[in-house]
C-alpha cells in the first residue's frame, strides 16, 4: 500500500496505540494536548511533525508510519490473521481494529515479529504466480528443531558464498500456514552496497547489505512444493535440496511440475452452472475474457463495464459483433475472470461477489479461498470440463504415484 506519512496519520484513529507510538519515537506535544480521535487532532499531529525541530525524529516517525501500513489491504489482512493464529492477544487486537490499515499499523507497533512474518506470507501470495512447483516425492512433517534449521541456514549461506560471494549471514523460519502446509522463509545477506543518503540535514555515504528473500511452500499431504527464489533453476534447486535434506531428512531428486494447459473454450458460451445457482449465487457473469487470434498475432482483452448490468462479456461481444465475433471464429480463450454474485444482504444495495481467475496455462486463484469455498468453486470448473475431478493445480493437489527409490535417508523417524 503506497501512502505518504501524512495520509497515514490522517487516516489512523487517534488512540492509545498511536499516542504511544508517536511519543516512544520522540514526538513531543504541547502541555495539555488532548489526545482525542477527531480530525483536528490528526491534523495537529501532522503539523507537529512538519514543524518538529529535530529532523531525525521527524524522518524516523515518517519512515515507520509508511512501513507500518504495507499490509493495509485485503490481502495483507489475510496474512496478518494467518500468522496470528495461536496468539490470542494478537487475534483479539486485530479484530478490534477499525480498518485494514489500522490492523497493519497495530500489528507493526505491538507485534513486530508477527508483522514481519505476515509480510513474508503476503510477499509469497502476491508473487505466487511466478513460483515453480516441484514434487519431492516424500510426505512427512518438517523437522524445525534448532539443529535442523542451523543446517539449512548453513547450506543456503554456503551456496550464496560460492555463487555470489555473499550470504555469510542468513535468517530462516518455518510456519504452518494451514494444517499440513508449511512456509519456509529465508533471508540472506547480499553484497555490501555504498549508498548516498541524507541523515537529517547531513548527506552521508552509508554501507548497507540488501536482503535476498526466498520462500518455499510445502504440502505434507502431497510432497509438492512451490518455490519463489530470485535467480535461475539452480537457485530453486538449492533451496529444495537444503529443505529436503535438513528439514525432511532425505536427499531427493525433485521433479518440476508444469501446470497442464486448460481448455477454456466453454467460457465463450458464458458460465452456465446450475449448481452455482443452487448454492445461492444470484448472478453468474464472465466479467472479462482474453482471446488470441488463430495466427497468434493479435490478442484482445475484453471486460464488461458496470453499465452492462452484470451481463456476461461473451453476450456483449455477440451484441457488438454479430457477424465478426472472435469467440465464434475460432479465437483461443487464454484467460477469464468470472464473477459470482450473492443477492444483496438486507439493508444493503451492493451484492457480495466471489471472483474466479483462471488462465489457459493453469493459473488459478482458488488457493485464496477457504477449503469449503475452494472445493465449491472447483466443482463448478469440473462441471464445465475445465478441471478434472481432484485437479486443483496447487500444492494441495494429490500427485500421481512417484518413484522414490532415489531417496537417500539422512535420518529415520
Amino acid at each position: 500500500m503506497k501512502k505518504t506519512w501524512v495520509e497515514v496519520l490522517l487516516e489512523l484513529p487517534v488512540d492509545a496505540g498511536l499516542r504511544d507510538f508517536l511519543t516512544d519515537n520522540g514526538l513531543t506535544m504541547p502541555a495539555g494536548f488532548t489526545w482525542t480521535d477527531a480530525p483536528e487532532t490528526s491534523q495537529a499531529l501532522v503539523d507537529a511533525l512538519l514543524t518538529c525541530p529535530d529532523v531525525t525524529v521527524r524522518d524516523r516517525v515518517a519512515a515507520k508510519l509508511r512501513a507500518s501500513v504495507e499490509l493495509g489491504d485485503a490481502a495483507g489482512k489475510q496474512a496478518m490473521f494467518q500468522v496470528s493464529t495461536g496468539n490470542a492477544a494478537a487475534l483479539s487486537g486485530l479484530v478490534a481494529c477499525q480498518s485494514d490499515m489500522h490492523r497493519s499499523f497495530w500489528l507493526y507497533a505491538k507485534h513486530p515479529d508477527l508483522f514481519d512474518r505476515a509480510g513474508d506470507v503476503d510477499h509469497f501470495e502476491r508473487h505466487g504466480g511466478q513460483a515453480q512447483q516441484h514434487d519431492l516425492g516424500v510426505c512427512r512433517r518438517p523437522n524445525t528443531s534448532e539443529p535442523a534449521m542451523t543446517g539449512l541456514r548453513q547450506a543456503v549461506s554456503s551456496f550464496y558464498q560460492r555463487e555470489m560471494q555473499c550470504g555469510d549471514r542468513s535468517k530462516a523460519y518455518v510456519m504452518e500456514r494451514s494444517p499440513g502446509v508449511f512456509l519456509l522463509s529465508v533471508h540472506v545477506k547480499d553484497l555490501a552496497m555504498l549508498q548516498l543518503e541524507f541523515e537529517g540535514d547531513d548527506l552521508k555515504r552509508r554501507v548497507g547489505n540488501p536482503n535476498i528473500h526466498s520462500v518455499l511452500e510445502y504440502s505434507m499431504a502431497t510432497g509438492v512444493t512451490r518455490t519463489l527464489v530470485r535467480g535461475g533453476v539452480k537457485y530453486h534447486q538449492m533451496l529444495l535440496d537444503a529443505f529436503a535434506e535438513h528439514l525432511l531428512g532425505v536427499k531427493v531428486d525433485a521433479q518440476r511440475i508444469k501446470p497442464p494447459t486448460l481448455d477454456l473454450s466453454v467460457l465463450s458460451l458464458g458460465f452456465n452452472v446450475p449448481a452455482a445457482k443452487a448454492d445461492g449465487f444470484d448472478v453468474l457473469q464472465v466479467k472479462s475474457i482474453s482471446v488470441l487470434s488463430p495466427s497468434s498475432a493479435l490478442k484482445l482483452d475484453c471486460t464488461a463495464m458496470a453499465s452492462s448490468d452484470q451481463r456476461c462479456v461473451t453476450d456483449l461481444l455477440q451484441d457488438e459483433f454479430p457477424n465478426e465475433n472472435p469467440l465464434s471464429r475460432g479465437w483461443l480463450v487464454t484467460a477469464a475472470h468470472i464473477n459470482l454474485y450473492y443477492p444483496p444482504e438486507p439493508g444493503k444495495m451492493r451484492p457480495k461477489v466471489v471472483t474466479i481467475e483462471v488462465t489457459r496455462k493453469g493459473r488459478l486463484n482458488l488457493h485464496k479461498f477457504n477449503a469449503e469455498m475452494q472445493a465449491q468453486l472447483e466443482s463448478y470448473l469440473v462441471t464445465l470440463g475445465i478441471l478434472q475431478p481432484g485437479q486443483t493445480l496447487s500444492a494441495h493437489e494429490v500427485p500421481p504415484d512417484v518413484e522414490t527409490t532415489n531417496q537417500q535417508p539422512v535420518y529415520e523417524d
